[in-house]
Parts: C-alpha cells; sequence; structure tokens
C-alpha cells in the first residue's frame, strides 16, 4: 500500500536535516600585516612679535609671525653714549616642538668696521633665555634645563669692570662670546603628547639679547645668530 504523500514530505524533510547537519558549509580565512615608523621630529619656529627696548632708532625690521619659520632681523639703532638709556634690549619668542628628547643649541658671529679693542664685540652683547612656557592642549609637561643666566640686562649677570671701566656680562653664558661655535642654551624632554600637526602648541621661550650703550668706537657691527633644535 503506498505511503501517503505527508509521510513522504516528511521523510524529505528529515533528510534535508541530517544532510545540513553532516555537510557543514566551506570555510576559509585571510590576513593583513602592516608596519610602520615614527621618525624623531623636532622644529623651530617665531613665537610671535619681537620686542626692542631702549633703542635710539633702529626698528624691527622682519618681524616674528607665531608658528612660521624663524627668520627675524633687529637693527638695534644707536649703542654710542649718545643713547642714554641703560640697555638696548631685543626679546625674540621662540617656540619648539618635538616628540623626542630635545637639545637646542646656538651659535653667533659679532663683527665690527672698528679696528680697536674699543669696537663691539660678541662679548659685548649679552644673551640668555626667558622662562620657558609648557601650556596649551597637547603639550606634554617636563623640566627644561636653561644653559644661560636668563636674562641678561639683571643685576647678578653683568657690571662695569673695575680696573677697565667698560661694562661686561660676567655670568656663565651670558653673551655671545660664549656662543662662537653651536652650544647648548636649552635641553629637555618630549614636548608634544600624540597630537595632530595642525595643534600649533609647543614649548616657548624669549631669546633676550642686550648691549649697553658705551663710548665703543664708531662704525658698524653685524651680529649673526643661530638656533638649532636637534634629538640626539
Amino acid at each position: 500500500m503506498p505511503r501517503p504523500k505527508t509521510l513522504n514530505l516528511i521523510f524529505l524533510t528529515m533528510l534535508l536535516m541530517v544532510s545540513a547537519l553532516t555537510c557543514p558549509g566551506q570555510s576559509t580565512s585571510g590576513t593583513v600585516t602592516m608596519s610602520a615608523t615614527v621618525s624623531k621630529f623636532v622644529e623651530i619656529n617665531s613665537g610671535g612679535s619681537v620686542t626692542l627696548t631702549g633703542n635710539s632708532g633702529g626698528g624691527v625690521t622682519t618681524d616674528g609671525v607665531a608658528n612660521s619659520p624663524l627668520a627675524v632681523s633687529i637693527n638695534l639703532g644707536e649703542l654710542g653714549p649718545s643713547n642714554t638709556n641703560s640697555f638696548v634690549t631685543a626679546s625674540v619668542p621662540l617656540k619648539l616642538r618635538s616628540n623626542a628628547a630635545y637639545v637646542l643649541s646656538m651659535s653667533a658671529t659679532v663683527t665690527s668696521s672698528g679696528t680697536s679693542g674699543s669696537r663691539i664685540g660678541a662679548a659685548d652683547v649679552g644673551f640668555g633665555l626667558g622662562t620657558v612656557s609648557r601650556t596649551g592642549l597637547g603639550v606634554n609637561a617636563g623640566a627644561d634645563t636653561n644653559a644661560t643666566s636668563g636674562d641678561p640686562t639683571l643685576a647678578a649677570n653683568g657690571s662695569v669692570n673695575g680696573t677697565t671701566g667698560r661694562y661686561e656680562f660676567t655670568a656663565v653664558r651670558s653673551n655671545l662670546n660664549a656662543f662662537s661655535s653651536s652650544t647648548t642654551a636649552l635641553s629637555g624632554p618630549i614636548i608634544m603628547n600624540a597630537v595632530p600637526r595642525s595643534n600649533a602648541n609647543g614649548l616657548t621661550v624669549p631669546a633676550m639679547f642686550a648691549v649697553k650703550p658705551q663710548f665703543f668706537e664708531n662704525g658698524t657691527t653685524t651680529i649673526s645668530v643661530t638656533f638649532t633644535v636637534t634629538a640626539p
């Protein structure tokens, strides 16, 4: 006697279920391997506008522009006795950024048209780095080492020589004579945390230059300063 159609359908369904259980679907896999490098990075830019005080004549010829390459030009004006100010001082803001420990070095040359010992020389140009600031989103907190004596116009950093009568910057690395070759001025740990390059914050510090007007030999003087930041 033939089986009912309903019973045949039940048997067919059971066979399909058993087949599905005993014949699992095929599976494959693949992998992707990537590698990358983060190199040491340091940069120095202008931290903003230059401040020039105590000058008689002269002025800022090419000012600093924040976050732009450092390319400042300053005319200090008259540095002879007709300038009765205590000092002619230029403050140049610097901005540094790095993803590693850094060293800021400086070298300087001073050339005068005079020929006697009374001409302006490198020792007559005071130099120092002011207060270091690590502020703003993405800037890493850290302790920096200032190798200069700070503001060169401070009483502790210079005085009149009792023998020659010439004013001298006498503190450690307080004048450009100490930087006749590349010499460390500032160093410290990593400056920036993991933030995009578009983040314009960084470490800021003023570079301060000062000359005390005196009876220097008449003539012209050129002062050239180069800052270099490295990641040892």
